[in-house]
Order: structure tokens, then sequence, then C-alpha cells
């Protein structure tokens, strides 16, 4: 993943453009729909519900967020269409990476460490970067955290993905982020980009584990409520 991010990001920007006769972002949805299908063959029958629902979830939010409400821009004023792909991955990753037993055994030192890390990551780009949007994301981020005891685990190593994608994209150009929050409030600067825009994929995750649980299989919440009562 470390390696995977910046390569695929670079395919998806001026330089990727340069390289592949300005088809980069074609190529890139080549790459993230094959990766797509590679990971969704490789999951279980849970993980590939959810994976299709984050596809249209991710899409739908994607538009929303950054076509409707301009909270960021893509280089080309677009919404590449394999961000929907990269939504399902980036899923898929996260929830095996949270369910893997030896991360699940030290799960309690593990979630300190990323805590510690998410507070001074957002104090940091908050300093130095003036980022005062992603720093009140980054509050509200630490708030759902600690009423969300189930998934923490899962939503702290996001939080760490995020980020890294996030830092990655806009230093590659992939897209930016506009120096006030929305391009609209002068009064809340924002930095390229902001500490805890993590915070939005509560809203992302909390709609996919919906439709999971509530829609295609109701009978799942109780096995999964005895589930996590037995690893308390």
């Amino acid at each position: 993943m470390l390696l995977a991010v910046p390569l695929f990001l670079l395919v998806d920007s001026e330089y990727g453009d340069l390289i592949f006769y300005g088809y980069g972002q074609q190529l890139a949805l080549i790459l993230t729909s094959v990766g797509f299908v590679y990971a969704y063959g490789k999951s279980t029958q849970r993980v590939k519900c959810v994976m299709l629902a984050g596809l249209v979830l991710g899409m739908l939010g994607e538009v929303l967020l950054s076509l409707g409400l301009g909270m960021y821009h893509y280089r080309l004023e677009n919404v590449p269409l394999w961000v929907m792909f990269a939504h399902g991955i980036a899923f898929a990753a996260v929830y095996k990476l949270s369910h893997n037993p030896l991360i699940w055994r030290n799960r309690e030192r593990i979630q300190k460490q990323l805590i510690v890390f998410a507070i001074l990551y957002a104090f940091f780009l908050l300093i130095f970067n003036n980022d005062w949007y992603g720093f009140l994301c980054s509050v509200v981020f630490m708030i759902i955290l600690f009423t969300a005891k189930k998934s923490r685990l899962f939503f702290l190593i996001m939080f760490v993905l995020v980020c890294y994608i996030e830092l990655v994209g806009t230093a590659t150009g992939c897209w930016y982020w506009p120096e006030i929050a929305f391009g609209l409030f002068s009064w809340l600067p924002s930095g390229n980009p902001p500490s805890g825009i993590a915070v939005f994929y509560f809203l992302f995750d909390a709609a996919v584990f919906y439709i999971y649980i509530y829609i295609l299989y109701p009978r799942t919440k109780q096995r999964y409520q005895r589930m996590m009562l037995r690893r308390a």
C-alpha cells in the first residue's frame, strides 16, 4: 500500500499525462478496476457486499462534496471514475487490517499509538500550515471516535490511511483543497490537505454498514454483537 499509492497517483497526475500521452487518468481507471476485481475475489462475502455498497456511496459522496459543495477539486475539475473503485479497495484493506489476529490482540496499544499520532498530526498542520479547518475536523473525529468503541481500531487505521493518501494526492497534484473551507468561509483557513478530513469517512462507513446490516443481511447484526461481546 505504501508503494502502490504514490505510484498509482503519479499515473493520474500531470507527469502521468506526459508519460502516457494524456491518458493518465484512463490508465488509472484500468488499474483500479483490476485491483478492485482482485480484492473482491479475495474477500469474504461480507466484505464483498460492503465493497459494492461503497462503490455507489463513495461515488455519490465524491460528486456531492467535490462538484456540489466544492470542498476539494480534482485536477481536471471532474470526479475521476477510478475514485469509486479506490473507495472499495481502501475499505477492504482497512477492514482486513483491523481484523488481523495479530493486530486485534494488540489493539489497545495500537489504538493509543494511533490516537497520539492523530493528535500530533492535527497540531502539526495547525501550527505550520494554519490548518484550522482540518483541526476542527480532527476535534469532531476524536469526539465521535470515543463514542464508537466497537469500530475504534477500524477508524483509526482509516484515519492514518486517509492522511497518507491525502498527502500523496495533493503532492502529486491529483487534487487540491482551497485555502479556506469549501472556498467560502474566509474565517476558517484550510490546509492542503486538511488534517482531520477522515471524519467524513464516519458518514460513509456508517452508511455502508447500515445497508449491509439492516437491508442486505439483518441477521448479521445479532452475530456481530455476540462476536464483539466475546472479544471484549
